[in-house]
């Protein structure tokens, strides 16, 4: 599986409003397909407020500015036809003001009231955000409701069981209209207040008492429904949520391994690969299948952190490489550039998708300037789909090569040698294996290769008289004779 994280306001617009939308989408089908892509993951497509969609006003309705359920169900039909699959991301921990539930709680009526949590006697309305200095308290009128994301989303209550089934309504009624699965936003979210305490408290228990029942059911409906959970945090925080989900994002992964890669450091990817890979390891054991990425539309674009197109090649072959699941942020594989100002201002890692070198032309999406993507950048398909080593080849390489090998989804990962330069890595399964070489530095280093034939080289590397000189964050791969 290869997923491609998709922003669709950026995409591809089908009737020149500036917006990407569902039929451009539709009419792109055939990119993704090039690119290796079979499952895409799309961002909000609800109907919302809010540029990003993660503020819902009608779970049941697709945001206009996409289009209708007919664009939706048809452009899903024509990529199952094609062989790609589509997930949902699903924002259930809150809503957004607008919502129809939560203007008729405002009104006292039943049983909406119950579905939000307002503060009483015992809330303090100065606590703040454990990650930062916003209040968890929002002010409306003469009341306060809680909203750990602002005062934009307010947050559901799922102690009411009813809102418990009303959520069910919402899983089938997407998968009724053609979805394959869900990336369940903010996962461990659902649970994180103390109505008795009245404080903020995650309580990990309840989340996964809550995430069973419901994935439970969505399997019910859509037995090979791809479930994939957002828990960014800690790995032995991530690790409580094994097991539930398909699919867990691996947030310790994708910090550790920018780190390493910034460091050029052999070893650091050593310690990266041991405490986030772990389950991968010989003796460990996989519950749910890790999802790798570098970087998605809550932080800084790959290119902008790592400065450097070689190490942004490095980071992309050394995840396409290691078993779990590997993700790619939409304009990753041209080198888009962005860094959003926190996770509340995210519009400057969501620029319109280059597809033109100037900028612009049929289907380019214009919704809003280019502050980190101008034109002229040589970030474009046009620019990049015949330069021979352009990082968009790169990665259509690296897919073709994951592609190849699904095998490696479910893998073991053994470390066999490090050094100065460079890691040695074996990955295998019952019945395969490659030997990988990865060059963390900016020089050149000499390999001895064991007897074998190539099976995946990125980098101007030589092979000479049983050695391999590995290019400046050259990678190559080999299968044993």
């Amino acid at each position: 599986m290869t997923f491609y994280e998709l922003y669709l306001r950026s995409f591809y617009d089908s009737n020149g409003d500036g917006l990407g939308d569902l039929q451009g989408l539709k009419q792109k089908l055939d990119y993704l397909c090039d690119l290796g892509i079979d499952h895409v993951w799309l961002l909000p497509i609800m109907k919302s407020p809010a540029f990003h969609g993660y503020t819902v006003s009608n779970f049941f309705e697709v945001n206009p500015v996409y289009g209708d359920l007919k664009d939706l169900r048809e452009t899903l039909q024509e990529g199952h036809k094609k062989g790609i699959k589509f997930i949902l991301d699903l924002p259930i921990n809150h809503v957004a003001v607008t919502s129809e539930w939560f203007q008729r709680a405002l009104r006292g009526e039943e049983p909406y009231k119950n579905w939000f949590i307002w503060a009483n006697e015992k809330a303090d309305l100065e606590e703040k955000r454990h990650w930062d200095e916003n209040k968890i308290w929002q002010k409306i009128g003469d009341r306060y409701f809680y909203g750990i994301f602002g005062p934009a989303s307010p947050d559901l209550n799922f102690e009411s069981k009813e809102l418990w089934e009303e959520i069910k309504r919402i899983f089938k009624f997407w998968l009724d209209n053609g979805f394959d699965g869900f990336r369940l936003d903010a996962a461990k979210h659902i649970f994180d207040f103390d109505i008795e305490e009245m404080r903020f408290h995650y309580q990990h228990e309840k989340n996964i008492e809550f995430w069973k029942e419901m994935v439970s059911y969505i399997k019910s409906i859509k037995n090979d429904a791809l479930v994939i959970s957002e828990v960014w945090d800690a790995p032995e925080i991530v690790r409580k949520y094994e097991g539930i989900f398909d699919i867990g994002f691996n947030f310790p992964l994708a910090e550790d391994l920018k780190m390493t890669l910034k460091n050029e450091s052999p070893q650091d990817l050593v310690k990266t690969l041991k405490k986030c890979m772990s389950e991968y390891l010989p003796n460990g054991k996989v519950l749910s299948m890790s999802g790798n990425f570098l970087t998605n539309h809550d932080m800084t674009r790959i290119l902008s952190d790592l400065k450097d197109v070689g190490k942004v090649k490095l980071g992309f072959s050394i995840l396409y490489t290691l078993p779990g699941i590997p993700f790619i942020y939409y304009g990753e594989e041209t080198g888009m550039k962005g860094i959003p100002v926190d996770v509340n201002f995210t519009e400057d890692s969501q620029e319109p998708f280059h597809w033109y070198e100037n900028g612009f032309g049929p289907g380019q999406t214009e919704w809003k300037g280019y502050k980190f993507n101008p034109p002229y950048s040589g970030e474009s398909v046009e620019e990049q789909i015949n330069e021979k080593n352009s990082i968009l080849n790169t990665i259509k390489n690296l897919i073709k090569f994951r592609k190849s090998n699904p095998w490696i989804d479910d893998a073991r990962i053994e470390i066999l040698n490090f050094d100065q330069n460079m890691v040695k890595l074996r990955c295998y399964s019952q019945l395969n294996e490659f030997i990988a070489y990865y060059n963390l530095k900016s020089s050149k280093c000499s390999v001895l290769l064991e007897n074998g034939e190539e099976l995946l080289s990125i980098g101007n590397n030589k092979v000479a008289q049983g050695y391999v000189e590995l290019s400046p964050y050259g990678v190559y791969l080999m299968k044993k004779s």
